[in-house]
């Protein structure tokens, strides 16, 4: 049986020092409980305590009735005694006041208390009743005892709400009024109203209500092993505390690196198996292997690509790589990132203590059905050490088509064209993490390899994908080699399509540019903002002009930007002036949308963790180049003139592109903005 553990806190989260006032109404609502438990439940209920003034008036009132009586008694003695002096014997005798209710009942019950009255007794107001009500006070157990259990039972669901609701980020501020709110008013209502048999069931429902509604809550927004009164949890619990009474129950208990998420935590980067499960058995005896564990299920339920850690003197700086955007997160105590950094460079075969040179290394982790490799790079700074901790799923299926890249048939169309041609040159672009190996893999895919010849010139250190039907061939730059290298020896095998990420020097790009104009083709890539910008990298890397304006044929730029969540993107109307900025004809879109706010989003989503976006797609920029494109960049290669001469030639900016997906509700003009300011 897997242990279910519930977890209260954990290093850095809020801890809740209660208010000395709610120290100070714990006592008053205890002497509450006594006081409403004791004989005013036994007797006639609290009626008779605020009665007392009235019975204090009763109590004069009888003493003046008992002295007319006496004076009574005395009166028909003497009359007696005359009567009797005068021959009427037969008179009967007068009966004492003591001995009128003689006759009624008298009993005692289970807590020796009388009540009935005995021959000759009174009561407390000084009547002789039938009835006799006792001068003792009276405590009713069996009703104050659950009054007590509930009342300690909400004293702890108000500790457990309250670090669990600042753990979770459930709205702490919200339920911890809630819950103590109905408790005490449970527990004014348990001391006010009189019949126990009412009041005691409408405390219990202000005590447990809350309590199972903030339970609900809880399990929705927490990992599986977090959950409470799940089979795993109860079976634990009740075996636990009938082990604590005597009992032998086999409870198989976790060890502490067990403890948190499912998270295998894999060790790599040591010399040989056997080096690696020294290290991993090493990471488990520290306290930060459970860090560990929770860094790597968050960054994987967050869909984060890395995290970064910024070590400060007193705290450790957290920001997550989310859908190409930084975001950032609570910060954590230095005390426990030091020994969370300590695990993962354990992990890593990396030195733990050395904290100022650059290492880079890499560990493995499983969870939720997923495998993962986490490279680590740390770096020494001026404020302390710099950690980035990557998580890349070994799982995810690489996108294989131009609609899973977001690509239109306007597009792809005359891409797809321009890859089938037999010579020229091919310019793909991006900026830097914006896509480009992917949309050069999927563009090798989407055309014709069967039919011809296709060589890939790759980096030794940095294979690609592998694509059936092109054949890899490698360079050692580590060793002086450049694609030019390769190129006598390629050239020989009359290949009919060449592929080269990147011209890493100008001779790369001479003997690249010449086949293009020889009757190859040839791909290859560059950074840069847009097709316009693609073109003018190349010619600053010392690429022969007026050949390379001779062979560029296509130039396809692309960016990334996000999608609107679908479960939680607001839709409104936008203004006439906005739509016509925009050049979305009037009365073509009746609503735009765009991310929830803080006031809009009762608690964060789902899908989307509060961020509004789930998800990229990209935006595409293709310029079929004509001749005019071809004289600007030969005569004047400014960027300007040369994005004026791609529109002339028909090209859609990415601009368009992306007011396009504005328009679908794909994306926001808030996101679209900022891509564009890139």
């Amino acid at each position: 049986m897997k242990q279910a553990v519930l977890r209260l806190s954990h290093p850095g989260a809020p801890r809740w020092a209660p208010p000395r006032a709610f120290f100070a109404l714990t006592p008053v609502a205890l002497a509450a409980v006594l006081l409403c438990c004791s004989s005013s439940f036994g007797q006639a209920g609290l009626g008779d305590v605020l009665g007392a003034q009235a019975a204090g008036q009763e109590l004069e009132g009888a003493n003046a009735r008992r002295a007319a009586d006496a004076r009574n008694d005395i009166q028909g003695e003497a009359d007696a005694e005359a009567a009797q002096d005068e021959g009427a014997a037969d008179a009967p005798a007068p009966v004492p006041a003591a001995n009128r209710n003689a006759n009624a009942p008298s009993y005692t019950d289970s807590d020796g208390l009388a009540r009935g009255r005995a021959d000759g007794m009174q009561d407390k107001w000084g009547d002789a009743h039938a009835m006799y009500r006792d001068t003792r006070p009276f405590v009713s157990w069996l009703k104050l005892l659950p009054v007590v259990l509930v009342f300690l039972f909400w004293i702890r669901t108000c500790d457990w709400v309250n670090r669990a609701s600042q753990i979770h980020k459930l709205g702490y501020a919200k339920w911890n009024g809630i819950v103590t709110f109905c408790g005490l008013a449970g527990l004014l209502i348990v001391a006010l109203v009189p019949l126990y048999a009412a009041s005691m069931p409408i405390y219990a429902l202000l005590v447990f209500g809350p309590f199972i509604a903030f339970s609900i809550v809880h399990n929705k927004s927490v990992e599986q092993h977090q959950k409470v009164f799940t089979k795993d949890w109860w079976q634990y619990s009740m075996a636990t505390l009938a082990n604590k009474f005597g009992a032998k129950i086999d409870v198989e208990k976790r060890a502490d690196y067990e403890k948190g998420p499912p998270v295998d935590l894999i060790a790599r980067g040591g010399e040989d198996d056997r080096a690696n499960q020294a290290n991993l058995m090493t990471a488990r005896l520290s306290p930060g292997y459970v860090l560990v564990k929770e860094l790597i299920a968050d960054m994987a339920n967050r869909r984060s690509d890395r995290v970064l850690l910024d070590y400060g003197q007193e705290s450790v700086g957290v920001r997550h790589y989310i859908d190409g955007v930084w975001d950032a997160s609570d910060p954590r105590d230095r005390e426990s990132g030091d020994v969370m950094l300590a695990v993962m460079k354990q992990l890593a075969n990396l030195d733990v203590k050395e904290r100022s040179k650059k290492q880079k290394g890499k560990f493995a982790a499983a969870f939720n059905g997923s495998k993962y490799t986490c490279p680590i790079v740390s770096q020494g700074v001026k404020t302390g050490e710099r950690v980035m901790v990557s998580l890349q799923n070994v799982d995810n299926k690489a996108l294989d088509t131009f609609v899973e890249l977001g690509m239109r048939d306007k597009i792809s169309e005359p891409w797809q064209a321009a890859l089938q041609q037999s010579e020229g040159l091919l310019l793909v672009s991006a900026m830097p993490e914006g896509g480009l190996t992917t949309l050069v893999d999927v563009s090798l895919l989407e055309t014709d390899r069967l039919m011809r010849d296709v060589f890939s010139i790759e980096e030794k250190s940095a294979p690609q994908r592998e694509i059936e039907n092109i054949a890899p061939h490698y360079y050692d730059a580590a060793a002086g080699e450049s694609p030019a290298t390769l190129m006598p020896k390629l050239i020989r095998k009359y290949p009919d399509f060449y592929i080269v990420r990147d011209f890493e020097d100008a001779e790369s790009a001479k003997v690249m540019i010449e086949q293009a104009n020889e009757g190859k083709l040839v791909l290859t890539t560059t950074r840069a903002k847009d097709a316009a910008e693609s073109m003018l990298r190349v010619l600053q890397k010392k690429a022969p002009h007026k050949e390379f304006c001779q062979a560029i044929s296509a130039v396809l730029n692309t960016r990334l930007i996000r999608v609107l969540c679908p479960e939680c993107k607001v839709g409104y109307e936008p203004a006439p002036e906005l739509l016509k900025k925009l050049g979305i004809p009037a009365g073509k879109v009746e609503q735009l949308y765009r991310p929830p706010t803080a006031e809009e989003a009762n608690k964060p989503c789902k899908k989307c963790a509060g961020s509004g976006y789930f998800g990229r797609t990209g935006l595409f920029e293709l310029l079929i180049v004509d001749d005019q494109v071809r004289e600007v960049l030969r005569k004047q290669p400014k960027v300007e003139l040369v994005r004026k001469a791609s529109r002339a030639a028909g090209m859609r900016t990415l601009q368009e592109e992306g007011v396009l997906l504005i328009a679908k509700g794909s994306t926001s003009l808030q996101e679209l903005q900022r891509v564009l300011k890139q």
